[in-house]
């Protein structure tokens, strides 16, 4: 056996990018095991197949919902954070609106990318500044929001640096002054 074949078998890996993706818990997984390989099918279709799938779909709206207390059909499923993000940001504005999106420097590109995209239908975006920290501070959010202002959009967890975003406090200054709020909290799942 060569030193370097050695050498390879004798390395480990030390992953330490949660912030980036992380496993898939095993929980989870298990949860999913049955509609991954037994009960796959179309929830949107009235065939029989369909049935256990689409109950499944229900009673997890169902679950979600009571927990944030919301109702089931405002709950939706996405593909992802980047999807849900412009699901929010471009689903909100419209050509033509005159009105604001508050976000901050530091976001995750797809809310970054979502508010180029508005902003390139004519919709004004302002970007905050953050502290030293990587804070946006509340005074300053506080400062910003104008009676033009439609969303403030601010991550809970910066998936670079790791600040975790002031967002109660944040949420309750934009809704105070009847602005809708938006956070992309996927950085955070490991803060739960």
């Amino acid at each position: 056996m060569s030193e370097s074949s050695r050498l390879r078998r004798d390395c480990y890996m030390i992953y330490a990018d949660n912030a980036a993706t992380t496993r898939l818990d095993t929980d989870a997984f298990e949860a999913m095991r049955p509609f991954l390989l037994e009960e796959y099918a179309n929830v949107s279709q009235p065939y029989l197949f369909s049935r256990n799938a689409k109950k499944a779909l229900r009673d997890a709206r169902s679950t979600i919902a009571s927990c944030i207390g919301a109702s089931a059909d405002e709950i939706y499923f996405t593909s992802g954070g980047t999807e849900s993000d412009n699901w929010a940001i471009k689903g909100l504005m419209r050509a033509g609106d005159t009105q604001l999106i508050i976000t901050s420097q530091i976001e995750h590109h797809a809310v970054l990318n979502a508010c180029l995209s508005v902003e390139r239908m004519g919709i004004p975006v302002r970007r905050l500044p953050v502290s030293r920290e990587g804070i946006i501070e509340a005074e300053l959010l506080q400062a910003s929001i104008s009676d033009q202002t439609k969303l403030v959009s601010v991550m809970l967890a910066n998936n670079v640096i790791g600040t975790v975003e002031p967002v109660p406090a944040l949420a309750e200054i934009a809704h105070k002054r009847g602005v809708l709020f938006h956070t992309d909290a996927v950085q955070a799942s490991q803060l739960l």
